[in-house]
């Protein structure tokens, strides 16, 4: 879904990969207990100006999805954002959980978010770029990848993603940010901070202009 193709980069923020509540994250991140984690990335988030919009590349959390939903509906309206959610395969609202979870879990994300898809095309700069959760597995180490989630990365199912400048996801929890024609937005790689518009269309140039 184009909802943002023909806009300028400068048009909105992203993040990936929250976590909120997830020990294990907490602690891989260096944090000594999940609220400590919660509360910076949270106040890390509040740095996006106001009326801003932000997209979400997916996993909010997992299995805290009310909790959660809760304090990001508390950002967004102290800060006045539009917010975008591409599902990741922690959110109740991907497909991949099953017809009955999306029809429970959409009103309370849509609370939250006033987009949900599962990609988005956008123009950063001069590039034309996807922006998904899970990248091509055969363009970008993924150790996080299944079988079972093979077919929803950026080149699964049956539909081609070929013809991207760049694709920019979340997923891998890497902590390398640039790859050939393709820019990483989970935390791990982005000091826990959202992507401003103007380190985005630095990413993006980059990974598209790769040279090794």
């Amino acid at each position: 879904m184009d909802v943002l193709k023909g806009k300028p980069s400068d048009s909105f923020w992203l993040v990936s990969d929250l976590h909120l509540g997830h020990r294990k994250v907490a602690e891989l991140s260096g944090f000594g207990d999940t609220d400590e984690h919660d509360r910076v990335i949270l106040n890390n988030l509040r740095v996006v100006p106001d009326g801003a919009t932000v997209i979400c590349l997916g996993d909010i959390s997992v299995r805290r999805d009310a909790e959660v939903l809760r304090q990001l509906g508390e950002v967004k309206e102290e800060k006045d954002l539009r917010m975008i959610l591409l599902p990741g395969n922690h959110d109740r609202v991907h497909p991949m959980f099953g017809l009955e979870s999306v029809l429970e879990w959409t009103p309370a994300y849509r609370e939250v978010f006033d987009v949900i898809e599962l990609e988005l095309q956008v123009r950063v700069g001069r590039w034309v770029v996807l922006l998904t959760h899970i990248p091509a597995p055969d363009r970008v180490e993924d150790p996080n990848l299944t079988p079972a989630l093979a077919r929803w990365s950026a080149r699964g199912g049956t539909t081609s993603r070929d013809g991207f400048d760049c694709t920019v996801h979340g997923h891998t929890h890497s902590s390398v940010p640039v790859r050939p024609k393709n820019v990483n937005v989970s935390l791990e790689a982005t000091d826990l901070k959202p992507v401003s518009p103007t380190q985005l269309a630095d990413l993006v140039t980059r990974a598209v202009k790769w040279k090794h």
